[in-house]
């Protein structure tokens, strides 16, 4: 074999050509991957933004909103339904819930001989909190996928979720 090819497998060969194609799609990914780095960051500024606007008129994190947010959606739900929704361990959602608890927006109601399973629901402050915060249904980003043309949504959908199994730490799921 001469030093411009390079032996791949018993039936395939990669020419000095072949090596140069590869680098010049690897350079083209590496700057698509940059640009897009970028603007997942931006993404993550926006969102920000908006979440610090209402923990500032509000007093409420962006995590805690989001659990309002998921139990005003499902009243009832268990403990462990509303850490899946949030993408965060029991635990964190029970300390996450004592603090809501504690501003006596949410309350915890056992059900049942399982004194285990909590169904959590607002409170008439966290409903009246609710009502004075707008919904992520009404969100910019949410407004903006919305108005996304379904084919385009879909990609972006398909695309994400690849993303998110790469970085993910979590077992796949079938």
């Amino acid at each position: 074999m001469n030093n411009q090819t390079t032996k791949l497998a018993d039936s395939q060969v990669m020419t000095g050509d072949d090596r140069t194609r590869r680098a010049e799609v690897s350079a083209e990914n590496s700057e698509a991957a940059d640009e897009t780095f970028g603007q997942i960051l931006q993404l993550v500024r926006v969102v920000q933004k908006g979440m610090q606007s209402i923990d500032d008129s509000h007093g409420l994190s962006g995590a805690q909103l989001l659990a309002l947010w998921q139990i005003s959606a499902q009243p009832g739900v268990r403990v462990a339904e509303l850490a899946k929704a949030l993408h965060v361990k029991p635990s964190t959602a029970s300390n996450l819930l004592d603090k809501l608890e504690v501003r006596q927006l949410v309350r915890r109601e056992r059900h049942g001989e399982d004194t285990r399973v909590v169904c959590l629901h607002l409170t008439q402050a966290g409903r009246k909190q609710m009502m004075d915060i707008p919904g992520p249904l009404h969100g910019r980003l949410r407004g903006a996928l919305a108005s996304m043309p379904a084919p385009l949504l879909a990609n972006l959908r398909a695309g994400l979720a690849s993303l998110l199994d790469l970085v993910s730490d979590r077992p796949e799921t079938p």
